[in-house]
Protein backbone atom coordinates (compact mmCIF):
# COMPACT_ATOMS: atom_id res chain seq x y z
CA UNK A 1 0.00 0.00 0.00
CA UNK A 2 1.51 3.31 -1.08
CA UNK A 3 0.59 6.99 -1.19
CA UNK A 4 -0.59 6.92 -4.81
CA UNK A 5 -2.91 4.01 -4.15
CA UNK A 6 -4.47 5.87 -1.22
CA UNK A 7 -4.85 9.03 -3.30
CA UNK A 8 -6.72 7.09 -5.99
CA UNK A 9 -8.84 5.28 -3.38
CA UNK A 10 -9.91 8.56 -1.76
CA UNK A 11 -10.71 10.08 -5.15
CA UNK A 12 -12.99 7.16 -6.09
CA UNK A 13 -14.68 7.29 -2.68
CA UNK A 14 -15.29 11.03 -2.84
CA UNK A 15 -16.33 11.14 -6.50
CA UNK A 16 -18.52 8.04 -6.27
CA UNK A 17 -17.17 6.55 -9.49
CA UNK A 18 -14.07 5.57 -11.41
CA UNK A 19 -14.67 7.89 -14.36
CA UNK A 20 -15.10 11.01 -12.21
CA UNK A 21 -12.09 10.01 -10.10
CA UNK A 22 -9.99 9.70 -13.27
CA UNK A 23 -11.08 13.18 -14.33
CA UNK A 24 -10.20 14.58 -10.91
CA UNK A 25 -6.78 12.91 -11.00
CA UNK A 26 -6.13 13.80 -14.66
CA UNK A 27 -5.57 10.20 -15.65
CA UNK A 28 -7.44 7.43 -17.49
CA UNK A 29 -10.11 5.21 -15.98
CA UNK A 30 -8.15 2.02 -16.67
CA UNK A 31 -5.30 3.31 -14.51
CA UNK A 32 -7.71 4.08 -11.67
CA UNK A 33 -9.27 0.61 -11.91
CA UNK A 34 -5.87 -1.09 -11.93
CA UNK A 35 -4.71 0.89 -8.90
CA UNK A 36 -7.82 0.03 -6.88
CA UNK A 37 -7.51 -3.64 -7.84
CA UNK A 38 -3.88 -3.67 -6.69
CA UNK A 39 -4.81 -2.03 -3.39
CA UNK A 40 -7.62 -4.52 -2.80
CA UNK A 41 -5.20 -7.36 -3.55
CA UNK A 42 -2.65 -5.97 -1.09
CA UNK A 43 -5.28 -5.66 1.66
CA UNK A 44 -7.13 -8.84 0.84
CA UNK A 45 -10.49 -7.03 0.96
CA UNK A 46 -12.90 -5.53 -1.54
CA UNK A 47 -13.08 -1.78 -0.97
CA UNK A 48 -15.96 -0.98 -3.34
CA UNK A 49 -19.20 -2.62 -4.38
CA UNK A 50 -19.46 -2.02 -8.11
CA UNK A 51 -22.61 -2.15 -10.23
CA UNK A 52 -23.27 -0.82 -13.71
CA UNK A 53 -24.61 2.41 -12.19
CA UNK A 54 -23.03 2.88 -8.78
CA UNK A 55 -19.77 2.50 -6.91
CA UNK A 56 -20.13 2.33 -3.13
CA UNK A 57 -17.73 1.72 -0.28
CA UNK A 58 -17.82 -1.68 1.39
CA UNK A 59 -17.43 -1.97 5.15
CA UNK A 60 -13.69 -2.37 4.66
CA UNK A 61 -13.59 0.67 2.39
CA UNK A 62 -15.51 2.80 4.86
CA UNK A 63 -13.10 1.74 7.61
CA UNK A 64 -10.09 2.64 5.45
CA UNK A 65 -11.29 6.04 4.23
CA UNK A 66 -10.65 8.24 7.32
CA UNK A 67 -7.21 6.65 7.84
CA UNK A 68 -6.33 7.16 4.16
CA UNK A 69 -7.29 10.83 4.39
CA UNK A 70 -5.21 11.23 7.56
CA UNK A 71 -2.18 9.62 5.91
CA UNK A 72 -2.48 11.83 2.82
CA UNK A 73 -2.84 14.94 4.98
CA UNK A 74 0.27 13.95 6.95
CA UNK A 75 2.17 13.38 3.72
CA UNK A 76 1.17 16.84 2.47
CA UNK A 77 2.18 18.42 5.79
CA UNK A 78 5.57 16.70 5.66
CA UNK A 79 6.18 17.91 2.12
CA UNK A 80 5.11 21.43 3.07
CA UNK A 81 7.50 21.43 6.04
CA UNK A 82 10.44 20.54 3.81
CA UNK A 83 9.46 23.10 1.16
CA UNK A 84 9.09 25.83 3.77
CA UNK A 85 12.77 25.43 4.65
CA UNK A 86 13.78 26.25 1.09
CA UNK A 87 11.22 29.02 0.86
CA UNK A 88 9.37 27.52 -2.11
CA UNK A 89 5.83 26.23 -2.47
CA UNK A 90 4.55 23.62 -4.88
CA UNK A 91 1.54 21.39 -5.34
CA UNK A 92 -1.97 22.40 -6.42
CA UNK A 93 -4.86 24.37 -4.92
CA UNK A 94 -8.47 23.62 -5.83
CA UNK A 95 -10.31 26.94 -5.77
CA UNK A 96 -14.06 27.53 -6.00
CA UNK A 97 -15.38 30.95 -6.91
CA UNK A 98 -18.49 32.90 -7.88
CA UNK A 99 -18.64 33.98 -11.51
CA UNK A 100 -18.93 37.64 -12.53
CA UNK A 101 -18.78 38.99 -8.99
CA UNK A 102 -16.38 41.94 -9.12
CA UNK A 103 -16.87 43.33 -5.62
CA UNK A 104 -13.52 41.76 -4.72
CA UNK A 105 -10.89 41.30 -7.45
CA UNK A 106 -10.23 37.56 -7.27
CA UNK A 107 -8.25 37.36 -10.56
CA UNK A 108 -5.89 40.09 -9.33
CA UNK A 109 -5.37 38.21 -6.08
CA UNK A 110 -4.62 34.97 -7.93
CA UNK A 111 -2.24 36.83 -10.24
CA UNK A 112 -0.29 38.18 -7.27
CA UNK A 113 -0.18 34.74 -5.65
CA UNK A 114 0.96 33.02 -8.84
CA UNK A 115 3.71 35.57 -9.43
CA UNK A 116 5.03 34.95 -5.92
CA UNK A 117 4.61 31.16 -6.07
CA UNK A 118 5.02 30.00 -9.68
CA UNK A 119 5.44 26.38 -8.60
CA UNK A 120 1.83 26.14 -7.40
CA UNK A 121 -0.87 25.04 -9.85
CA UNK A 122 -4.28 26.68 -9.47
CA UNK A 123 -7.34 24.60 -10.40
CA UNK A 124 -10.37 26.89 -10.68
CA UNK A 125 -13.95 25.63 -10.29
CA UNK A 126 -16.84 28.08 -10.95
CA UNK A 127 -19.79 27.82 -8.58
CA UNK A 128 -22.52 26.09 -10.59
CA UNK A 129 -24.67 25.75 -7.43
CA UNK A 130 -23.74 29.02 -5.77
CA UNK A 131 -22.50 29.41 -2.23
CA UNK A 132 -24.35 26.28 -1.10
CA UNK A 133 -22.45 24.19 -3.63
CA UNK A 134 -19.11 25.72 -2.63
CA UNK A 135 -19.82 24.97 1.03
CA UNK A 136 -20.62 21.34 0.19
CA UNK A 137 -17.40 21.04 -1.83
CA UNK A 138 -15.30 22.44 1.04
CA UNK A 139 -16.92 20.05 3.50
CA UNK A 140 -16.45 17.10 1.16
CA UNK A 141 -12.80 17.86 0.51
CA UNK A 142 -13.30 18.66 -3.18
CA UNK A 143 -12.10 22.24 -2.72
CA UNK A 144 -9.25 23.67 -0.66
CA UNK A 145 -10.27 27.34 -0.79
CA UNK A 146 -13.54 28.96 -1.85
CA UNK A 147 -14.53 32.53 -2.58
CA UNK A 148 -18.21 32.63 -1.67
CA UNK A 149 -20.93 34.89 -0.33
CA UNK A 150 -21.48 34.12 3.33
CA UNK A 151 -20.84 35.57 6.76
CA UNK A 152 -18.81 33.63 9.37
CA UNK A 153 -21.83 32.90 11.58
CA UNK A 154 -23.69 31.16 8.75
CA UNK A 155 -21.30 28.19 8.59
CA UNK A 156 -19.48 27.69 11.92
CA UNK A 157 -17.66 24.60 10.63
CA UNK A 158 -15.85 26.73 8.04
CA UNK A 159 -13.18 29.38 8.56
CA UNK A 160 -14.75 32.37 6.79
CA UNK A 161 -13.37 35.88 6.46
CA UNK A 162 -15.33 38.67 4.76
CA UNK A 163 -13.18 40.40 2.13
CA UNK A 164 -15.67 43.02 0.90
CA UNK A 165 -19.35 43.80 1.28
CA UNK A 166 -22.07 45.79 -0.47
CA UNK A 167 -25.60 46.72 0.67
CA UNK A 168 -28.42 44.81 -1.03
CA UNK A 169 -31.63 46.58 -1.99
CA UNK A 170 -34.66 46.20 -4.22
CA UNK A 171 -33.87 46.99 -7.85
CA UNK A 172 -36.33 47.65 -10.67
CA UNK A 173 -36.09 48.89 -14.25
CA UNK A 174 -35.87 52.67 -14.57
CA UNK A 175 -39.30 52.78 -16.23
CA UNK A 176 -41.07 50.71 -13.56
CA UNK A 177 -43.74 52.52 -11.48
CA UNK A 178 -41.73 51.67 -8.35
CA UNK A 179 -38.84 53.74 -9.73
CA UNK A 180 -40.56 56.80 -8.27
CA UNK A 181 -39.80 55.49 -4.78
CA UNK A 182 -36.56 55.56 -2.81
CA UNK A 183 -37.62 53.41 0.15
CA UNK A 184 -39.84 50.37 0.66
CA UNK A 185 -40.79 47.96 3.45
CA UNK A 186 -39.89 44.29 3.02
CA UNK A 187 -43.55 43.31 3.38
CA UNK A 188 -44.41 45.47 0.37
CA UNK A 189 -42.08 43.44 -1.84
CA UNK A 190 -43.91 40.16 -1.19
CA UNK A 191 -46.51 40.85 -3.88
CA UNK A 192 -44.00 41.68 -6.60
CA UNK A 193 -42.86 39.45 -9.46
CA UNK A 194 -39.17 38.62 -8.96
CA UNK A 195 -36.17 37.44 -10.88
CA UNK A 196 -33.57 35.87 -8.60
CA UNK A 197 -30.76 33.37 -8.20
CA UNK A 198 -31.55 29.69 -8.03
CA UNK A 199 -32.15 28.13 -4.65
CA UNK A 200 -28.87 27.44 -2.87
CA UNK A 201 -27.29 30.75 -3.84
CA UNK A 202 -26.50 32.88 -0.80
CA UNK A 203 -28.59 35.93 -1.74
CA UNK A 204 -31.67 33.80 -2.39
CA UNK A 205 -31.18 31.72 0.76
CA UNK A 206 -30.82 34.64 3.16
CA UNK A 207 -33.64 36.76 1.75
CA UNK A 208 -36.07 33.84 1.51
CA UNK A 209 -35.24 32.95 5.11
CA UNK A 210 -35.98 36.48 6.27
CA UNK A 211 -39.26 36.56 4.35
CA UNK A 212 -40.26 33.21 5.85
CA UNK A 213 -39.36 34.44 9.33
CA UNK A 214 -41.87 37.25 8.84
CA UNK A 215 -44.50 34.96 7.36
CA UNK A 216 -44.10 36.45 3.87
CA UNK A 217 -43.85 34.76 0.47
CA UNK A 218 -42.96 35.99 -3.01
CA UNK A 219 -43.22 34.86 -6.62
CA UNK A 220 -39.93 34.00 -8.39
CA UNK A 221 -40.87 32.67 -11.84
CA UNK A 222 -37.46 33.41 -13.42
CA UNK A 223 -34.18 32.12 -11.96
CA UNK A 224 -30.56 32.37 -13.05
CA UNK A 225 -27.09 31.57 -11.73
CA UNK A 226 -25.31 34.68 -13.02
CA UNK A 227 -25.42 38.04 -11.31
CA UNK A 228 -25.01 40.01 -14.53
CA UNK A 229 -27.89 38.09 -16.10
CA UNK A 230 -29.98 38.90 -13.04
CA UNK A 231 -29.35 42.62 -13.50
CA UNK A 232 -30.16 42.34 -17.22
CA UNK A 233 -33.45 40.58 -16.50
CA UNK A 234 -34.47 43.33 -14.06
CA UNK A 235 -33.30 46.00 -16.52
CA UNK A 236 -35.64 44.59 -19.18
CA UNK A 237 -38.69 44.59 -16.94
CA UNK A 238 -38.92 40.85 -16.28
CA UNK A 239 -39.18 41.41 -12.55
CA UNK A 240 -37.76 43.12 -9.50
CA UNK A 241 -34.51 41.83 -8.03
CA UNK A 242 -32.52 42.05 -4.83
CA UNK A 243 -29.10 43.21 -5.98
CA UNK A 244 -25.94 44.64 -4.36
CA UNK A 245 -25.55 48.37 -4.69
CA UNK A 246 -22.11 48.20 -6.32
CA UNK A 247 -23.72 46.53 -9.35
CA UNK A 248 -26.38 49.22 -9.75
CA UNK A 249 -24.52 52.47 -9.03
CA UNK A 250 -23.94 54.43 -12.22
CA UNK A 251 -26.44 52.41 -14.26
CA UNK A 252 -29.26 54.75 -15.41
CA UNK A 253 -31.38 51.79 -16.59
CA UNK A 254 -31.83 50.44 -13.06
CA UNK A 255 -33.34 52.08 -9.98
CA UNK A 256 -32.24 51.28 -6.44
CA UNK A 257 -34.76 51.23 -3.57
CA UNK A 258 -33.64 50.96 0.03
CA UNK A 259 -35.45 48.28 2.05
CA UNK A 260 -36.14 50.31 5.20
CA UNK A 261 -36.61 47.47 7.66
CA UNK A 262 -34.09 44.88 6.44
CA UNK A 263 -30.43 45.86 6.09
CA UNK A 264 -29.21 43.07 3.79
CA UNK A 265 -25.54 42.90 2.82
CA UNK A 266 -23.79 40.88 0.10
CA UNK A 267 -20.37 39.77 1.34
CA UNK A 268 -17.58 38.23 -0.69
CA UNK A 269 -15.61 35.97 1.62
CA UNK A 270 -12.74 33.51 1.56
CA UNK A 271 -13.49 30.18 3.21
CA UNK A 272 -11.60 27.03 4.15
CA UNK A 273 -12.61 23.95 6.12
CA UNK A 274 -11.92 23.78 9.85
CA UNK A 275 -12.06 19.98 9.69
CA UNK A 276 -9.35 19.38 7.09
CA UNK A 277 -5.72 20.49 7.28
CA UNK A 278 -4.66 23.00 4.64
CA UNK A 279 -1.57 22.60 2.51
CA UNK A 280 1.01 25.35 2.92
CA UNK A 281 0.07 26.72 -0.51
CA UNK A 282 -3.66 26.83 0.24
CA UNK A 283 -3.02 28.40 3.62
CA UNK A 284 -0.81 31.05 2.01
CA UNK A 285 -3.50 31.90 -0.55
CA UNK A 286 -6.19 32.24 2.14
CA UNK A 287 -3.88 34.47 4.19
CA UNK A 288 -3.10 36.65 1.17
CA UNK A 289 -6.83 37.10 0.55
CA UNK A 290 -7.49 38.07 4.17
CA UNK A 291 -4.63 40.58 4.08
CA UNK A 292 -6.20 42.16 0.99
CA UNK A 293 -9.65 42.53 2.59
CA UNK A 294 -11.36 45.91 2.56
CA UNK A 295 -12.65 47.31 5.89
CA UNK A 296 -15.83 45.56 7.03
CA UNK A 297 -19.08 47.56 7.29
CA UNK A 298 -21.01 47.83 10.52
CA UNK A 299 -23.11 44.73 11.31
CA UNK A 300 -26.54 44.75 9.68
CA UNK A 301 -29.28 45.41 12.28
CA UNK A 302 -31.89 43.28 10.50
CA UNK A 303 -32.10 40.70 7.78
CA UNK A 304 -28.46 39.65 7.96
CA UNK A 305 -26.01 39.19 5.11
CA UNK A 306 -27.14 38.30 1.63
CA UNK A 307 -25.06 36.99 -1.21
CA UNK A 308 -24.64 34.45 -3.91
Amino acid sequence: MDNRQLEVFVAVAREGGFTRAAERLHTVQSAVSATILALETDLGERLFDRTTRTVRLTGAGAALLPHAETILAAFTAARDAVESVSGGLSGAIRIGYMTNVTLFDIPALLGTFSADHPGVTLHLAPASRGTGGLVDALRGGDLDVAFLSAAPEQYPDLDISVLASSPVGLVVAAGDPLARRDRILLAETAGLRFVDFREGFGNRTVIDAELARRGLRRDVPIETSDINDLAALARNGLGAAFLPRYLVDGDPTLHWITVSDAAFEMPVSVATSRERPLSAAAGRLALLARDAATPSPSPAPAGGPAGR
